[in-house]
């Protein structure tokens, strides 16, 4: 039966503050098991539970419609992001996707400590879309996310959340010794329990940040399970329910449905319905988000579409168009690494994407940097992190008229004149309207 631990600690002259030289006890939690079989839920709960499952599935149904590539990395690179938010690891998205690229200089070890989280959400959740689940499954996504700090274990001492010491922690998780025992029950019931997808997913979740098996990234390796959950369901399987966008928004509520989560034994099923009460509405909330996302990324695409209909089936534009879905921040070294081309060719294909402002040289840091930002792109994702917006996206240049056999025009626009030259791209000499 699940119950609260209290341990005593004895005097330490050495404590850094009063209470731990002092002595004293805390409170360690041991859950419960997850149950073996389907649980009942109040009447509420369970028709809350169906309307997020409905409403869930409804955008899988959309995205499996819609399958844009465009999409699905907004999505999960929102999702990824925010879900580094919550853990403190903040910066803009830009500055997320520049530290994917090697040869852009300035990024910074909270970027690329994102970029990981990236991509462990694009590489594990599809890797946890099988049959059964196993230790090294979670070792895995663990691994993935923090590399230089996973052995492949599970912890080996106890931890705690706040505070310098358990003496001044917010919450102790159960001892090392149990971990293992812990896991094993949250893995059967992943493989074999009944509860929809939702309720299991909501469950795992909450059991894993019970447990904290790790000494740190449980909170970023539990969000992946999530998803997991879901994708191996197949409940939303062309993209990621955004539930961190509103989990970081609502940090506190967060925290306290996982705390009301841990009962002390008397109540567990009121425990259990109050958390997913939480996170049911969160899902709700999450659903709708994602509806706005693939309503601004349709637009983003129509908004491409006129100018990628004039282009030759073979030209490259349409090979970086693709590129910029997944890496909305590029340089001409990374065209050339990803597509195989010459340095001249990318810059040829950011040279026509720039001149229909599809992509425009990014500012700031980056100035003195040849390196091109996809603003549409960028700016959805700004919208979803806190704060003032810290991508400007400049309205469409004048559109170039294209001489019948001379092929496309510079565009740079004359000021003196308000025209835009009508020399061939890429001519030497000063520009000119002809």
């Amino acid at each position: 039966m699940a119950h609260w631990e209290r341990v005593s600690v004895p005097p330490d002259s050495r404590g850094v503050n009063r209470r731990e030289r002092q002595g004293g006890s805390y409170l360690r939690y041991h859950p419960d098991l997850l149950p073996a079989a389907a649980r009942q839920m109040s009447a509420e709960v369970n028709e809350l539970v169906v309307d997020a499952s409905a409403r869930v599935a409804a955008l899988g149904q959309r995205l499996r419609d819609r399958p844009l590539r465009l999409l699905y990395a907004t999505l999960l690179r929102s999702e990824s992001i925010a879900s580094s938010w919550i853990e403190g690891l903040r910066d803009t998205p830009r500055n997320v996707m520049a530290a994917r690229v090697d040869d852009v200089d300035g990024a910074s070890g909270t970027s690329r400590e994102v970029v990981r989280n990236l991509d462990a959400m694009e590489q594990r959740v599809d890797a946890l879309v099988k049959p059964a689940w196993t230790h090294q499954d979670v070792h895995a996504v663990h691994e993935s996310l923090l590399a230089h700090r996973s052995d492949g274990r599970y912890r080996n001492r106890q931890v705690y959340i706040g505070g310098s010491s358990p003496l001044t922690a917010q919450y102790l998780a159960p001892p090392e010794d149990e971990v293992v025992g812990y896991m094993d029950d949250l893995l059967r019931f992943v493989n074999t329990a009944g509860d929809p997808p939702l309720v299991k997913a909501a469950l795992v979740h909450a059991q894993f940040e019970t447990i904290h098996p790790y000494e740190d990234g449980n909170g970023r390796t539990g969000r992946v399970l999530f998803h997991g959950v879901l994708a191996r369901a197949g409940t939303v399987d062309q993209g990621v329910l955004p539930l961190s966008l509103v989990l970081r928004d609502d940090v506190e509520g967060y925290v306290r449905a996982l705390t009301a989560f841990r009962h002390d034994g008397r109540e567990p099923e009121a425990a259990t319905e109050a958390f997913l009460t939480f996170f049911m509405d969160a899902v709700l909330r999450a659903a709708d988000l994602a509806d706005e996302t693939i309503d601004e990324v349709v637009r983003i695409t129509e908004h491409w579409r006129p100018y990628v209909a004039r282009l030759r089936t073979d030209s490259k534009v349409h090979d970086v168009l693709d590129l910029l879905t997944e890496q909305p921040v590029l340089t001409r070294g990374y065209i050339s690494q990803h597509l195989g081309v010459t340095a001249q060719t990318a810059i040829k294909a950011l040279a026509e994407l720039e001149k229909v402002g599809i992509v425009q040289r990014a500012g700031g840091r980056y100035r003195r940097q040849q390196v091109f930002q996809a603003g549409e792109v960028l700016a959805l994702m700004d919208r979803y992190v806190p704060g003032p917006p810290t991508v400007h996206v400049p309205p469409p240049p004048v559109e170039v008229p294209v001489r019948r056999y001379g092929g496309p025009r510079c565009g740079h626009q004359l000021p003196r004149k308000g025209v835009p030259c009508t020399l061939p791209v890429g001519h030497p000499g000063p520009h000119r309207a002809v």
